[in-house]
């Protein structure tokens, strides 16, 4: 009985060698990502910690298998790309530079619009955990809400690589990131209206949790201040990134005692909302008020109707970051990296004023 116990033991020990990878993490106490570098011979490891690693998965005759060596064979072939507002047409250009890339790539996109909604977020990025994506390009809607941070570096940990687009989250430092100049594009952007002689000038700013709208207002507070303009905070206007909201910004900017001659919008959308409240009220950009967006609006350009903006490649953005999400795949435990796309200042006249008021 002796005789079997023991071989029934030594059995039981070395079953213990299909344990996972997450279970070697825990008891090295080190991040799923470091076991990864460890398994697949990363360079990026401290040699006390690879020793820690491996003296913890030879205790535990844990034999990593082939597809833990290579992630590409246990990867799916889709990714999942989500975004907060499909009725924008920036993210139209962006997931056209993405599937330029990833069909390049043989992978196929699986698309989620969250409508800003950070609750509709959270259960999009549960639900993509039952599709075994190889990897996720996310515009985020819940910055500031830490089910989502915390959920994104869960994936990151166990292989599934994560680029954020467009916006910073709370605690996503550890998180590759794509994102446009904000603060240089809007702060030649409120130069150039500076230079048209303009002083009474305005912002349509959106939520001020989300980092393109801090940074676009940072270039617009720097461009005043260094041109000695003083900083009104009336001619500041908070939105909601959508155009509604902005027209009710510049209906409240246009009735005050002495409204602005010239307005900065923060983004597409909110361009179109001011834009709206101007025709309605028979106010001409270019004459009455003066404006620039930021985003190029493709529909206006065919219109014929000249909007002055701070263009940005959203398809060059979309590009980089299925680059960086693949480049995870091909070296699990790579460094992330924040990749900043420039501006351009595109003008067409919307600038100028040629009314007195």
């Amino acid at each position: 009985m002796g005789f079997l116990r023991y071989h029934v033991s030594r059995w039981m020990n070395r079953q213990v060698r299909f344990m996972n990878i997450k279970e070697i993490a825990r008891l090295a106490d080190v991040s799923v990502a470091t076991v990864s570098r460890v398994i697949n011979n990363s360079e990026k490891v401290k040699s006390a910690t690879r020793e820690k690693v491996q003296a913890v998965m030879q205790a535990h005759n844990y034999i990593p298998s082939a597809t833990a060596r290579d992630l590409s064979f246990q990867r799916s072939e889709v990714v999942a790309v989500i975004v907060p507002d499909l009725k924008n047409p920036f993210f139209y250009g962006l997931i056209e530079g993405i599937t330029k890339v990833a069909e390049k790539n043989r992978f196929q996109v699986l698309i989620f619009n969250t409508s800003e909604d950070a609750e509709k977020e959270y259960r999009v990025l549960t639900a993509v955990r039952e599709r075994n994506v190889a990897g996720i390009l996310i515009t985020a809607a819940g910055v500031r809400d830490e089910r989502t941070g915390t959920i994104l570096k869960e994936y990151q940990d166990m292989g599934t690589p994560v680029v954020l687009i467009d916006r910073f989250i709370d605690g996503g430092e550890v998180l590759d990131t794509v994102v446009a100049d904000n603060e240089s594009g809007s702060y030649e952007a409120v130069c150039e209206l500076i230079r048209q002689g303009h002083e009474r000038i305005a912002i349509i700013a959106g939520e001020k949790d989300y980092s393109p709208v801090y940074e676009r207002e940072l270039g617009y507070r720097r461009a005043l201040r260094e041109n000695g303009i003083k900083i009104r905070e009336m001619y500041i206007a908070y939105g909601n990134q959508m155009a509604d909201q902005s027209y009710k910004c510049m209906k409240h900017l246009m009735e005050l005692k002495k409204p602005p001659t010239a307005v900065f919008c923060g983004n597409n959308m909110m361009s179109l909302g001011a834009m709206r409240y101007l025709i309605e009220n028979n106010l001409h950009v270019g004459e009455d008020v003066a404006m620039i967006g930021f985003d190029d609006i493709t529909v206006l350009n065919n219109l014929g109707i000249p909007l002055s903006v701070v263009d940005r490649s959203e398809k060059e953005m979309g590009v980089k970051a299925m680059e960086q999400l693949l480049r995870h795949l091909k070296h699990p435990g790579a460094e992330p990296v924040c990749v900043s796309v420039p501006t351009r200042l595109i003008l067409r006249g919307s600038e100028k004023r040629r009314t007195d008021g």
